[in-house]
């Protein structure tokens, strides 16, 4: 696939979460919406009825999306979607308890921005109301049809993602990053990210589960992940701070692994580990 003309890698993409979505940013080109379409896109279903909501995961897992969690209330909705961090917020509004699911919604948004379609039986127009009030990506009514649910999700993946190729200036720190893994990409939080090591023309990204190899050698990675968490302490190793277990004169200690540091690098690295 030919890479966007925004100078991101083929195999590295960014991402800024923008409240409020992505309208009025330019249309995408035909290559990048089918890039967007074939990643697999992850939704959590607020649904408090057990029935519908084992309903809405068969629809989804047969259409390829993955289901990542279920809540039947507003604050397990809340607690799973930062658990979880999913792509779509599939979200009924009548949910069990004393809150609904646009006030989920709305204590959601206090922290982070997710897109979110709405389920509802209940179209009277105060409830539509106040839902508009979020900005929504979607709004169905139930009964609906299952083609307009897939549609409505990838939709709203496509709408809310489009900045990948489109914000590449955004001054905002970065969160995540795109990384493929055999032909599909997969969203990784930068935070889990745990070492970069150099390897040739190559770097290996090292998560706590996963290890992806990257076309960038380590100083083209570390120009694009502009994150203070992260320190090269090693000409062919960069670490996430909060990643690391121990040291010692010579090395770091990412639990079991362990990373040599060179001398160059000793003061500034003990600027930022916190030691009796």
């Amino acid at each position: 696939m030919q890479a966007p003309s925004n100078d991101i890698t083929p195999n590295l993409y960014t991402f800024n979460p923008i409240k409020g979505g992505v309208r009025g940013n330019p249309a995408l080109s035909v290559h990048q919406i089918r890039f967007l379409r074939h990643m697999k896109i992850k939704v959590l279903i607020v649904e408090d009825n057990p029935i519908t909501a084992q309903d809405l995961e068969e629809i989804l897992t047969e259409n390829g999306i993955v289901v990542v969690g279920i809540a039947r209330t507003a604050n397990q909705a809340i607690n799973k979607t930062r658990d979880l961090h999913p792509d779509i917020l599939l979200m009924d509004i009548k949910l069990d308890g004393d809150k609904d699911g646009i006030t989920a919604v709305q204590d959601i948004y206090k922290t982070d921005y997710y897109p979110v379609i709405y389920l509802t039986a209940n179209t009277d127009r105060e409830h539509v109301e106040k839902a508009y009030a979020t900005s929504p990506a979607a709004f169905l009514s139930k009964p609906f049809d299952h083609k307009d649910l897939i549609h409505a999700i990838e939709l709203a993946f496509v709408n809310h993602y489009k900045h990948v190729f489109n914000s590449s200036n955004n001054p905002e720190m970065d969160k995540s990053i795109f990384l493929k893994k055999g032909d599909k990409y997969e969203k990784i939080l930068i935070q889990d990210i745990q070492v970069i090591k150099a390897d040739g023309s190559y770097s290996s990204v090292v998560t706590k589960n996963q290890t992806y190899s990257i076309t960038l050698n380590l100083q083209s990675l570390a120009d694009k992940i502009k994150n203070p968490l992260f320190f090269r302490l090693h000409r062919s190793y960069i670490v996430n701070l909060k990643s690391i277990t121990g040291f010692d004169n010579n090395y770091v200690f990412i639990n079991d692994t362990t990373i040599p540091y060179s001398k160059n690098y000793r003061e500034d690295l003990m600027k930022y580990i916190n030691k009796l």
